[in-house]
């Protein structure tokens, strides 16, 4: 046997409990599998087992011995899958989670196009304008505004977004128009309730630096598309992604308010994926498509 193989009747012991077991899932003599992992022992210098007729368990050693093995399997069962995956076309199931305004405002537009250049692919997609757990909610790509501290993650920068305080005219008409940050507190402000976020931290400019307000009102959602609805209705003021409103603020449906103490800092937009799924065909082809509708309808930065 090889090293290599070494390494799996260990990590195949291990798993299974016992010599036996382990036999049988490897299709091996037990006798044989016990002399494999006594001769691992004895080129390693240390015990990685303590037997007794009863019983097989790993010895600290054997622990630390087994999780680094698992380690290099996985790597190696990667590389493989990476390296047969270049062969192959787009294929199979892509699971996308996307914000609700994303969404709404660009992606539900172009799914078909993508669709008819990958017939072989198909999309399960998630609206939500919670924060994701990407790796251990099995996401293969999920688009968020601004990025996540995540070592695991990669993220792609789509477009550049901003965050718009605003109202609707026949709000203001009816309640004043704030002339402070302070001044919200006499108004009815909208807040996203989704999880994680940090979208409702309402930061502001003034002459002593930048300052967070705290806000209230009658009125939460945990759709920013809702949200959005529900300013355009007349409800309140709130803080609306440039992305999803621009259209509004562009024609007077929507009136910016504060802009000389707003933050001018961008947020990005971002397609966010775990690091060993980075290339999955299926993954990349979806993630430069994003990136190039993007481009192509002039929204890289808002």
């Amino acid at each position: 046997m090889s090293r290599l193989q070494d390494l799996e009747v260990f990590v195949q012991v291990v798993n299974s409990g016992n010599f036996a077991k382990a036999a049988v899932a490897l299709d091996i003599n037990p006798s044989a599998i016990s002399r494999r992992i006594t001769q691992l022992e004895n080129q390693l210098g240390v015990r990685l087992f303590n037997r007794t007729t009863r019983s097989l368990s790993l010895t600290e050693v054997g622990e630390r011995y087994f999780n680094r093995c698992l380690n290099i399997l996985a790597d190696l069962e990667e590389a493989d899958r990476e390296a047969k995956q270049h062969s192959q076309a787009p294929q199979g199931l892509l699971h996308v989670s996307c914000s609700t305004m994303f969404a709404h405002r660009h992606l539900l537009t172009r799914i078909p196009e993508f669709l008819a250049h990958y017939p072989r692919l198909s999309i399960q997609l998630v609206l939500s304008d919670d924060v994701v757990d990407v790796v251990g909610e099995g996401i293969d790509v999920a688009i968020r505004i601004s990025e996540l501290a995540n070592s695991s993650l990669i993220t792609r920068r789509l477009v550049s977004d901003r965050r718009i305080t605003c109202a609707a005219p026949v709000y203001l008409d009816r309640y004043g128009t704030p002339k402070t940050p302070d001044d919200l507190a006499n108004h009815n402000c909208i807040a996203l309730n989704a999880y994680k976020t940090t979208l409702n931290q309402w930061r502001f400019r003034d002459p002593v630096g930048l300052r967070e307000i705290r806000v209230a009102g009658n009125f939460t959602v945990n759709s920013g598309v809702a949200l959005y609805e529900a300013v355009l209705a007349g409800l309140g003021i709130a803080r609306v992604s440039a992305f999803l409103a621009d259209q509004a603020l562009r024609s007077g449906q929507l009136i910016p308010i504060l802009c000389e103490c707003e933050d001018k800092n961008d947020v990005g937009i971002y397609a966010i994926f775990p690091s060993n799924r980075y290339l999955l065909p299926k993954v990349q082809c979806f993630v430069e498509f994003l990136v190039k509708s993007c481009l192509d309808n002039g929204n890289t930065t808002i």
